[in-house]
């Protein structure tokens, strides 16, 4: 649960405030738990609309971090360095506008369906689609082509 309120807020504090309002909440919100499915995604998908709440009334955007890794290791990722390049993909990620950064957080990184993201994000799910689209090229030239 962390992990998607992070990824979405792009802010360790954030993501805690997201949590606290998520668990602060729950009591009114487990009523509308279905009990026949399982808990954890529904757990997700209730701290998304949080953070995506959050985001949407604080408007709070993080800096990309500071922290300062060389050019030449950021464009040249490698796999005996997992975690670099996982640096180098959340810089990336954080160099997306925001609503593209949502969907492929949802989609490749916490597996949301369109149709769930849609909902989510109250937009259509050619919208998310297409988000995503757009989102994967930038990616893509941000990751690839330098």
């Amino acid at each position: 649960m962390f992990a998607v309120a992070y990824r979405l807020t792009e802010s360790s504090a954030d993501a805690r405030d997201v949590l606290h309002d998520v668990f602060c909440g729950l009591p009114g919100t487990i009523r509308r738990f279905d009990p026949k499915r399982p808990l954890g995604p529904w757990l997700r998908a209730v701290t998304a609309r949080a953070a995506l709440k959050h985001l949407r009334s604080e408007r709070r955007r993080r800096e990309i971090s500071s922290v300062s890794i060389p050019h030449e290791l950021q464009a040249e990722p490698s796999p005996e360095f997992p975690v670099l390049n996982s640096i180098v993909v959340e810089r990336a990620l954080s160099s997306l506008p925001g609503e593209l950064r949502t969907v492929v957080i949802l989609k490749d990184m916490e597996g949301y369906s369109h149709r769930e993201i849609a909902e989510l994000l109250q937009v259509s799910r050619s919208t998310s689609e297409g988000r995503l689209s757009k989102a994967r090229k930038l990616l893509r030239a941000e990751l690839f082509e330098r």
